[in-house]
């Protein structure tokens, strides 16, 4: 199969693509301990005491976020991870080298199966980038969604 034919099969009529959460990152969860909300917020620097902490993106934090990420939350009753990128090194990246941080982290939190989203600090109601899955859908159905820069916002890449 073609992957026009893939591409064109993915986006039938009637097949839904999954959206990312809309509400913006929420500063007071970066700012204040994480034992003070009444929901369940994974940080970086959240351990449990009875064995490892899902997700667990230390790894992959280390691997491909590198100077490029600040820091995450997960919240496991949402089944999403926020990244909080570092604007002075997402910005010089060009299209292709977002892609490829977005679709890294992202393939990290479906495994665990979390929907990532990514933002920059300063601005947390712009959605830089998402990797959304339908994890109720068999087979799994993703979608990559990458700014390219300017008002256009975010562009859809992958059905």
């Amino acid at each position: 199969m073609t992957l026009m034919a893939v591409v064109h099969l993915l986006a039938a009529p009637g097949l839904a693509h999954p959206q990312p959460a809309r509400d913006p990152l929420n500063l007071d969860h970066l700012d204040r301990p994480p034992e003070r909300f009444e929901e369940p917020i994974i940080r970086p620097e959240t351990v449990s005491q009875e064995g490892l902490t899902e997700p667990s993106l230390w790894w992959a934090a280390q691997q491909f976020g590198g100077s490029l990420l600040n820091t995450w939350l997960a919240y496991p009753e949402q089944q999403r991870i926020d990244l909080v990128i570092n604007p002075q090194f997402w910005t010089p990246l060009d299209y292709l080298e977002r892609y490829q941080f977005v679709h890294q982290m992202g393939l990290v939190a479906r495994s665990h199966g979390y929907n990532l989203r990514v933002f920059n600090r300063q601005q947390p109601e712009r959605l830089l980038a998402a990797y959304t899955c339908d994890f109720q859908q068999s087979p799994l159905r993703c979608r990559l969604d990458v700014e390219r820069g300017g008002p256009s916002g975010l562009r859809r890449l992958i059905p």
